[in-house]
């Protein structure tokens, strides 16, 4: 549909294709005004992920501008260099805990300073989770709400936390994981409404695990996985995994960091 140094907007030239999907198709592109890199995402189905438009919010990708093109809706957004969550657990990397705890408390603290703006996401899954290559952790596709109309409902993301949260423990070793952190997963998962957390809850009760499993080598293991990834990228060139949705490398034998 579109090629490289394609003009979108008479602004925005298409640079580097980054995903092509049923229901999206991304690319690395140059806003020509400002002179700054972006990421342009042709929308084929589901939302429009422009939630993020009236958020100043660190950590949350923002959306620069919306347009048409050719009959799709065209989200331009901020670009951010970095590991797309659901790609870097399909490596088969072990976590530890830890690394459980950081990315938690990285996507919690996110979404609580977005609800403070009266914005949830929406759609919190390990596909909208982004990890730098410092360990700093992004949150994209904000849905919003619809003109602000509906009415303010936090508990989807914290469903949503769930969701990362057991993709996260997956990849940890059984016997690593501490108590409380089963604990909190078995009430997230819980079918009873009084015992969810709330979010405020959530990070409170992520804030001690924190203390007790965080140490010094704390994003060992996105080291490890980039490590992974860049030698898969001499049989893939599709295997550096940036801001996009369903371009992944191949499935290798896996990389374990130890603790």
């Amino acid at each position: 549909m579109t090629a490289s140094g394609t003009i979108i907007g008479r602004r925005y030239r298409l640079t580097d294709q980054v995903s092509d999907t049923s229901s999206a198709e991304v690319w690395r592109g140059h806003d020509e005004v400002l002179q700054r890199p972006v990421t342009v995402k042709f929308v084929r189905s589901g939302d429009v992920p422009t939630g993020a438009g009236r958020l100043a919010v660190t950590g949350a990708v923002a959306v620069y501008d919306t347009l048409n093109h050719e009959g799709l809706a065209v989200v331009v957004s901020e670009w951010v260099d970095a590991w797309l969550l659901d790609r870097v657990l399909e490596q088969e990397v072990t976590l530890r805990p830890a690394d459980v705890v950081e990315i938690l408390t990285g996507v919690a603290g996110i979404l609580a300073d977005a609800h403070a703006l009266g914005v949830p996401h929406g759609s919190v899954r390990p596909s909208n989770v982004l990890v730098t290559d410092d360990g700093a952790v992004h949150l994209t596709d904000f849905r919003g709400r619809d003109g602000g109309a509906e009415p303010f409902d936090p508990a989807p993301d914290v469903t949503g936390l769930g969701i990362v949260m057991a993709s996260l423990l997956s990849r940890c070793r059984q016997e690593s994981v501490p108590p409380h952190l089963i604990d909190l997963m078995d009430r997230l998962e819980s079918s009873d409404p009084a015992r969810i957390p709330g979010l405020l809850e959530f990070r409170l009760a992520l804030a001690p695990l924190k203390q007790t499993v965080t140490g010094r080598n704390t994003g060992r293991w996105l080291i490890a996985v980039a490590a992974l990834i860049a030698t898969v990228a001499v049989a893939s060139a599709a295997s550096r995994i940036l801001y996009g949705d369903d371009v992944s490398p191949d499935r290798s034998d896996g990389v374990q960091v130890d603790g």
